[in-house]
């Protein structure tokens, strides 16, 4: 269902190569059915990532040159940076979050990428220590923050349009 939010985690070597061929593949069909559809994301990070784990794994490399090649991949960043100013230095989506995200800013213990690695350190040493409950839910958190990404992504893909519809700018 569209907007619905589905982790893919990785624990292990193992568990980050079947993660990039469960995404690739939900991409892949939903671009069947959508063929004009786009990912989109905010800054580098996701297409290097893709880039490092199909490199590593030696899975998905054609998929993922695809992606690129296509457009499918569109990252927002380049189009802030070259369309909008805001009154602040960053320009980092947590910054931006307050044009579009209303009262639904970030809160709780992982609001940042430093804090969502800092708190899977956490998880990892609780689950090796035994304790299953309590690693579920710094999990649960990082999963929460990274849901929040997610829609800020897309209510800032959204905003952008309206931005752009306003102006008589043609869509993203």
């Amino acid at each position: 269902r569209a907007g619905t939010f589905h982790p893919l985690w990785a624990h292990n070597r193992a568990d980050e190569r079947q993660a990039l061929i469960d995404f690739l593949a939900l991409v892949a069909k939903r671009r069947k059915r959508f063929p004009n559809m786009h990912v989109y994301h905010y800054a580098a990070y996701e297409k290097t990532a893709l880039l490092r784990l199909a490199g590593r794994h030696g899975v998905g490399e054609d998929e993922v040159d695809d992606l690129l090649r296509s457009g499918t991949l569109v990252d927002l960043y380049p189009i802030v940076r070259k369309s909008i100013r805001v009154g602040s230095e960053s320009i980092g989506l947590k910054a931006l979050e307050p044009l579009y995200m209303g009262a639904q800013l970030r809160s709780g213990d992982v609001t940042t990428a430093a804090d969502s690695i800092t708190q899977y350190a956490k998880y990892s040493e609780l689950r090796g220590n035994g304790q299953v409950d309590e690693a579920a839910t710094v999990l649960k958190e990082i999963e929460g923050y990274n849901q929040y990404d997610c829609q800020s992504t897309r209510g800032l893909r959204d905003w952008l349009l309206m931005r752009a519809f306003e102006t008589g700018w043609a869509p993203i």
